[in-house]
C-alpha cells in the first residue's frame, strides 16, 4: 500500500472592481456616507448610538451582522437587527465580534476569510505619515502611533464619546473624528466577547513607503488586554509580518505597541497569527501570551527562525487538551539550535497537535533523532506525533544512529500511518539493534499495509531476537500478505521456538498464503508436536494449498493424536489434492476410528483421482466398518464397478448387509454396470479454505470451478497458454482490511519439480461498477497483488476475468503434470481456486 501525502497550497487570485459613488468623510471611496462627521463629540450617549450614527460604513456594519454571533448563537441579522439600528450597545453584548466572513463547519467550528468589503474600505483610508506631534502618522482618516490610544490610557468610551485626543490626558480632539480610531473603539467596546475575529482586515492597506509599521500600528489600537472575556483572537491574513522592525522601522514603537497591548492576554487560548508573512519570531513578540494558551496557529508564514524564548508559549500551546501548533507552510526552517528547541518543546509536551511541513518533520527528525547527542533530544512521544511524516530514507537513518529512539509505540504509528516509510532491510536493522520495538500487532500491520517490508531475514531476526513477537495473529497476518517471507526452515525454527504462534488459525493462513512452508518435514514436525494446530478446517487448507505436504503416514498419525480433524470435508480435501495419501491401508484404518469421514464424496474423489485405491478387499473393510451406505456404494459402481464385480459371493453378502440388506443395495452389489452415472456423488473439486476470523466480518467467494490449460508443448521461452475459464470474484471488504490475489509456484504431485510462470489475468471486468479494470498479472517476482488496500470504507465488489494467460515457463520439465493454486485472500478470510 502506498500512503501518499500531498501538500496543498491555496493560491488566491484576487480582482477587485471600484465604483466611485461620492466622497464621504476623509477620503473614503466607494462607500455610501449617510450622515456628516462631527467636528468633536460623536454622541454622549455611546450605548444608544449607532454604528452608522458614528460614520461606520453601512456594508462593514452588515458584515458585522451578518458575522458575529449574540449570546444565544444567532447572529444580528438572524435577531432582526439591522444597519439602522445596530448600536454600541448592542456591539457590547456579543459573544463574537467579526469583521471577517465566517462559515460554521459540520464539526462547529468556522473558517475565517477576509470580508471584501472591510477590507476594500480600510485599504483606501489615507495612511499619509505626517507631522503629527505626539503621533506619527495623522490623517482625517487616521491616527496612529500615539502609545496612549494604545494601550488603554484613552477609554473606548471616551474616543465614541469625545472623540481622539491629540495626547493623554488632554481636552483637545482631532477633527474631522478619525474614522479607523472610532472603528477600533467599537471593537474595544466588544467586552462581553469570547471571539474577536479580525481575519484579514488589513490585508488590502498598502505598505506606507513613509510609514513602514502601519499594519503592526494598525492592530495595536485592539486592546486585547482590556477584553478579558476573551478567548479566541484571530489576526490572521493581516500583513503584519511584512512590517519593518527595530532600526529599520520608521515607528519603532509599532511593533512593541502590537506585541504588548494586541498579543497580550491572560485569557486568549486560541491565537491566530496565520498568512502573516512572518519570516522570523523573535523572543519577544509572544511574550505577553500567558499559560493558558492551547492553540497556535502560524500557518502559512514560511517562518524560517524561531527564537528560544518561545520555547515555553509553543510547549503551553501543545501540552493543554486538544492543544495544537500550526507551522504548515513553513519549508525552510533551520532545524537546529533555538529553533530546534521550540519545535522539541512543543512535540515533547505530549499530546501535541504539531502541524509541521514533510520537509521540516525530516529535517528535525535527521537532525535531532538520528544523533544520539544532538540538542534539544525528541522524546518518544515527540517522535511518535511525526512518524506519519517521515521518509524511508530517514527512517532508515534513524535506526542505522539511533536505533533506540524507535519505540514501540514509535514503531506501531509507522505501521499504521506510513508503513511505506519501513523496508525489509529497516525491520532487520531495528530487530538486530532494538528488538524490543518489534510487538505482534506491528507485525500484523506493518504485513497488511506494506507486505514487501517484512521477509524471511526479518522473519529470521525478530525470531531470534523477539520471538514473543511472532504470534498466531502476526504469522498469519506475514503469511497472508507477504509472500516468500515464509519458508519451511522459518516455519520449524517457530515451531521450535515459539510453538503457540502455530495454531490452527495460522496454519491456514500459511496454507492459504505461503504454502511453500508447508514441506513434509514440516508438516510432520507439526503433526507430532503440536498436534492441537491440526484441524479439519487447517487440514483442509494444508491439502488444498500444499496437498503433497501429505502422506498417508501423517494422516494415519493425525488420526490418533487430532482425531476432530477427520472429517468428510477434510478428508475430501485431501484426497482431491494428493489421492496417494488416501491409500488402502489408510482409508481401512480411518473407517474404523472415523467412519462417518469416509462419505460418498470422499469416495467418489478417491475413485476420480486414484482409483486403484478402491479394491474388493478395501469395500469389504469400509463395509466391515459402516462406512457405506447405498449412495457410496453407487458412487463406487459408477466410477469403479471392479471394486464390486471382484468381490466373493460371501464377501457380496456382507457388503448388502452393511449398507442396509434392501433390494436396491443389492442390486448395485451385484449389478454395479447398470448404475446411471446421475445417482454417483461427485468429486470435490473445491473446497473453501476456513482462515481466521475477526470482530469484523468480511466475505470473498469465487466461482468457476478448475481452470485447466490441457497438455501443451512448449517450444521456447516466448510460449503463451490460455485457459478460456472465466472466474468471477465478489464478495465484501470491510473497512481497513486488503483484498489481494497470489499464486503459489507450479509444482508437480511429489514436489520434486516446479516452475513460476507468469499469470495474466485478460478482460477484467468491474461488474458493480460496470466499468473495464487494467489486466491483472502476477510474475515470479511478485506472486502477490493488492486489488484494494487498506479499504476507508466497508465496499462490495464483483470483478469478472475472461481468460488466464500463462507465460514464462523457465524450470518447467517436460513430460511432467503441474498444479497450482491462486488465492484471492481478504485479510482474515480467504476462498482459494484450485487449478
Amino acid at each position: 500500500m502506498v500512503n501518499a501525502r500531498l501538500n496543498k497550497r491555496r493560491l488566491r487570485a484576487v480582482v477587485a472592481f471600484l465604483t466611485l459613488i461620492g466622497l464621504g468623510f476623509g477620503g473614503v471611496v466607494g462607500y455610501e456616507a449617510t450622515i456628516v462627521q462631527p467636528n468633536q463629540v460623536v454622541r454622549a450617549d455611546t450605548a444608544s448610538t449607532t454604528l452608522l450614527q458614528l460614520g461606520i460604513p453601512k456594508a462593514v456594519i452588515q458584515t458585522m451582522l451578518d458575522n458575529s454571533l449574540m449570546s444565544d448563537g444567532r447572529t444580528p441579522t438572524a435577531a432582526g437587527e439591522t444597519v439602522n439600528t445596530f448600536t454600541v450597545g448592542d456591539v457590547q453584548k456579543l459573544k463574537t465580534l467579526s469583521l471577517a466572513t465566517r462559515t460554521k463547519n459540520t464539526d462547529g467550528t468556522y473558517t475565517s476569510k477576509a470580508n471584501s468589503n472591510v477590507a476594500d474600505w480600510l485599504g483606501s483610508l489615507d495612511y499619509t505619515s505626517t507631522t503629527g506631534g505626539a503621533s506619527p502618522v495623522v490623517t482625517n482618516d487616521v491616527v496612529l502611533g500615539a502609545d496612549y490610544l494604545s494601550t488603554g490610557q484613552t477609554a473606548a468610551s471616551t474616543i465614541l464619546d469625545q472623540g481622539v485626543p491629540k495626547w493623554s490626558g488632554g481636552d483637545q480632539y482631532y477633527t474631522p473624528t478619525p474614522i479607523l480610531n472610532v472603528l477600533m473603539a467599537v471593537i474595544n467596546s466588544a467586552t462581553n466577547a469570547t471571539t474577536l475575529d479580525l481575519t484579514g482586515m488589513l490585508s488590502k492597506v498598502p505598505t506606507q513607503s513613509a510609514y513602514n509599521t502601519v499594519h503592526m500600528a494598525t492592530m495595536a489600537l485592539v486592546q486585547t488586554n482590556k477584553l478579558t472575556n476573551l478567548k479566541t483572537l484571530n489576526l490572521g491574513g493581516n500583513r503584519l509580518g511584512s512590517d519593518q522592525q527595530g532600526s529599520a522601522a520608521i515607528d519603532g514603537s509599532a511593533y512593541y505597541l502590537f506585541r504588548s497591548n494586541t498579543l497580550t492576554s491572560n485569557s486568549v487560548t486560541d491565537l491566530d497569527l496565520s498568512n502573516n508573512d512572518f519570516t522570523t519570531l523573535d523572543g519577544n513578540i509572544l511574550s505577553g501570551i500567558g499559560s493558558q494558551i492551547s492553540a497556535l496557529n502560524l500557518g502559512g508564514n514560511n517562518i524560517t527562525s524561531i527564537d528560544y524564548n518561545n520555547g515555553s508559549v509553543f510547549s503551553n500551546a501543545s501540552k493543554s487538551d486538544g492543544g495544537s501548533v500550526n507551522l504548515a507552510g513553513s519549508e525552510n526552517l533551520n532545524v537546529s539550535g533555538n529553533t530546534a528547541y521550540v519545535i522539541a518543546s512543543a512535540l515533547n509536551s505530549g499530546g501535541a497537535s504539531l502541524t509541521l511541513d514533510d520537509k521540516t518533520a525530516n529535517d528535525l527528525a535527521t537532525n535531532q533523532l538520528a544523533s544520539q547527542s544532538a540538542w534539544p533530544g525528541v522524546s518518544s512521544a515527540g517522535f511518535q506525533s511525526i512518524a506519519p511524516q517521515l521518509s524511508g530514507n530517514t527512517v532508515t537513518t534513524i535506526v542505522s544512529q539511533n536505533a533506540t529512539a524507535v519505540t514501540s509505540n514509535v514503531l506501531q504509528t509507522l505501521a499504521t500511518t506510513n508503513a511505506d516509510a519501513l523496508s525489509a532491510d529497516t525491520l532487520t536493522s531495528l530487530a538486530d539493534k532494538n528488538a524490543n520495538a518489534i510487538t505482534a500487532d506491528a507485525l500484523s500491520s506493518i504485513a497488511a499495509n506494506n507486505a514487501t517490508a517484512i521477509d524471511d531475514k526479518v522473519v529470521s531476526s525478530v525470531l531470534a531476537n523477539k520471538p514473543t513477537a511472532i504470534t498466531s495473529d502476526s504469522l498469519s497476518a506475514i503469511a497472508q500478505n507477504s509472500a516468500g517471507a515464509l519458508t519451511s526452515n522459518l516455519v520449524s525454527s517457530i515451531l521450535e521456538k515459539q510453538p503457540d504462534a502455530i495454531t490452527s488459525d495460522s496454519l491456514s493462513a500459511i496454507a492459504s498464503g505461503s504454502a511453500d512452508a508447508l514441506s513434509p518435514a514440516v508438516v510432520a514436525q507439526v503433526v507430532n508436536s503440536n498436534p492441537t494446530a491440526i484441524t479439519a478446517d487447517s487440514l483442509s487448507a494444508i491439502a488444498k494449498g500444499n496437498g503433497a505436504a501429505l502422506s498417508a503416514d501423517v494422516l494415519a498419525t493425525v488420526a490418533k493424536t487430532s482425531p476432530d480433524a477427520i472429517t468428510s470435508t477434510s478428508l475430501a480435501a485431501v484426497a482431491a489434492n494428493n489421492a496417494d495419501a488416501l491409500d488402502a491401508t489408510t482409508l481401512a484404518t480411518i473407517a474404523k476410528t472415523h467412519p462417518d469421514a469416509i462419505d460418498a464424496t470422499v469416495i467418489a474423489t478417491v475413485a476420480t483421482q486414484n482409483p486403484a485405491t478402491l479394491t474388493p478387499d478395501l469395500v469389504t473393510k469400509l463395509a466391515d466398518a459402516g462406512a457405506l451406505d447405498a449412495t457410496a456404494l453407487k458412487t463406487i459402481a459408477v466410477n469403479n464397478p471392479a471394486a464390486l464385480t471382484g468381490l466373493s459371493d460371501d464377501d457380496k453378502e456382507k457388503v448388502i448387509a452393511a449398507a442396509g440388506g434392501s433390494d436396491k443395495v443389492g442390486d448395485v452389489v451385484n449389478n454395479p454396470t447398470t448404475v446411471p452415472d446421475s445417482e454417483a456423488a461427485k468429486p470435490a473439486t473445491d473446497t473453501p479454505v476456513i482462515a481466521p476470523q475477526s470482530d469484523t466480518q468480511g466475505s470473498v467467494a469465487v466461482s468457476g470451478g478448475n481452470i485447466g490449460f490441457g497438455q501443451v508443448n512448449l517450444g521456447g521461452t516466448d510460449d503463451v497458454i490460455t485457459s478460456p475459464t472465466a472466474i468471477e470474484v465478489a464478495g465484501t471488504i470491510p473497512k481497513s482490511w486488503s483484498l489481494a490475489v497470489s499464486a503459489t509456484p507450479w509444482q508437480t504431485a511429489d514436489g520434486q519439480h516446479q516452475f513460476q510462470p507468469t499469470l495474466t489475468f485478460g478482460t477484467v471486468q468491474d461488474k458493480a461498477n460496470n466499468k473495464a479494470l487494467d489486466a491483472i498479472q502476477l510474475t515470479s517476482d511478485g506472486r502477490t497483488k493488492v486489488l484494494v488496500g487498506n479499504a476507508t470504507a466497508a465496499q462490495t465488489f464483483d470483478v469478472q476475468m475472461g481468460s488466464i494467460q500463462m507465460t514464462h515457463f523457465d524450470g518447467a520439465v517436460a513430460g511432467q503434470a503441474y498444479t497450482g493454486t491462486i488465492n484471492w485472500q481478504l485479510s482474515n478470510t480467504q476462498s482459494a481456486t484450485q487449478q
